[in-house]
C-alpha cells in the first residue's frame, strides 16, 4: 500500500457508522437523526434527514449511536 492509499482510509471505528441510521448529539444539547452517507477521520458526517442532507462538523459532534430498528 502506497503512503498516498493510507492518508485516505478512514478510520475502522467510524466506518460502522456508513450507510447506518444514526442519532448525534451535539456539543450543544442538538440532537439530529438520519442515515450517514459519509464520514472523515475528523468525524465531519453527511447525514440524509427527513429534511434533505446536512453536514455536521466534528468537533460540534459530543457522541453518534447507531438507532435501535425497533
Amino acid at each position: 500500500m502506497s503512503q498516498e492509499d493510507y492518508e485516505f482510509q478512514v478510520n475502522k471505528q467510524f466506518l460502522r457508522f456508513k450507510d447506518k441510521d444514526v442519532v448525534i448529539s451535539l456539543k450543544n444539547r442538538e440532537e439530529d437523526e438520519g442515515k450517514v452517507l459519509t464520514l472523515d477521520n475528523y468525524l465531519n458526517t453527511v447525514i440524509e434527514t427527513d429534511n434533505g442532507i446536512k453536514f455536521i462538523k466534528g468537533s460540534k459532534i459530543a457522541f453518534m449511536a447507531i438507532k435501535d430498528s425497533k
